[in-house]
């Protein structure tokens, strides 16, 4: 039975087959190349849609691809079922002994394409890692982070544990600056000069709400934490808002006199520019 599916296997390859199956996969390469570089300068032309544009991606990619292994296999190839059927069960023992984890990663690729928990562009965090999602593989998933660093995850991974996701699809996103200020300033006074400063950076979401919160807390002395939270226009631009928010509420606080930096420094000051998604 073995050696009836081994030469009919072999009598099933010829040159011309073979030919004509690499210029399918070849065409389907470059197919999807051109696909990703023309959605990508759509992204760039359509910004407002760049995350709606960047998800059909991986469902295209998987797509051309199914269909160009169909087509070798169907069509050029044209094996019989008896063929069909030793194949597919000597490929399922042998990749079932060999690669449970590829196969654990790749079944949650699959389940993630019908119930994804982040989409392309996407700003998550996982495991001490938080940056934007750049790319989802069937088998791993691709982080950029704010240090331009990308971090291969498994998919496995993702479904086993907790990913916090900051956007949810959207291109604004909610971040935090946190302001360590002296006890005694007048907090009325700072908390409007800091909602004055997140609503005049150039990269604040005006049609979300600006909030500023107040809350003590203890770190080698009592201070007060004021925490501005306002939308940025784009998650790419998540830190550098946060700067730019940062650097606009300490110059105001100085200018009106409500701190100096003799007190700052006493009130140790949370990192300017620090800004975290919530």
């Amino acid at each position: 039975m073995e050696r009836d599916v081994i030469a009919q296997l072999i009598g099933l390859i010829s040159i011309p087959k073979i030919l004509h199956a690499a210029a399918v996969l070849l065409l389907a390469w470059l197919f999807i190349h051109a696909l990703q570089v023309g959605m990508a300068q759509l992204a760039s032309r359509f910004p407002r849609y760049r995350l709606q544009i960047a998800q059909g991606y991986p469902v295209l990619r998987i797509l051309a691809w199914a269909l160009a292994v169909a087509y070798v296999t169907l069509g050029i190839i044209h094996p019989p079922e008896s063929v069909i059927f030793a194949a597919l069960g000597a490929v399922g023992l042998a990749v079932g002994l060999g690669a449970q984890d590829g196969i654990r990663n790749l079944l949650a690729g699959v389940m993630m394409i019908f119930n994804p928990p982040f989409r392309i562009g996407d700003m998550v965090r996982f495991g001490g890692y938080y940056g934007e999602v750049v790319g989802m593989d069937l088998s791993v998933t691709w982080l950029r982070t704010f240090d331009d660093s990308r971090v291969m995850v498994p998919n496995a991974e993702l479904l086993r544990n907790a990913v916090a996701n900051a956007n949810c699809g959207e291109l604004a996103e909610l971040v935090e600056i946190p302001i360590d200020l002296p006890l005694g300033v007048a907090l009325a006074e700072a908390r409007a000069l800091a909602e004055e400063a997140a609503r005049a950076s150039p990269y604040t979401f005006l049609k979300k709400p600006v909030v500023v919160t107040i809350a003590p807390r203890y770190e080698h002395g009592f201070v007060v934490r004021m925490t501005i939270k306002a939308y940025v226009i784009d998650v790419r631009l998540e830190r550098v808002m946060a700067s730019d928010i940062a650097e606009r509420a300490l110059q105001a606080l100085f200018e009106r006199g409500i701190v100096t930096p003799a007190l700052m420094a006493g009130a140790l000051p949370a990192a300017a520019g620090a800004g975290q998604a919530a």
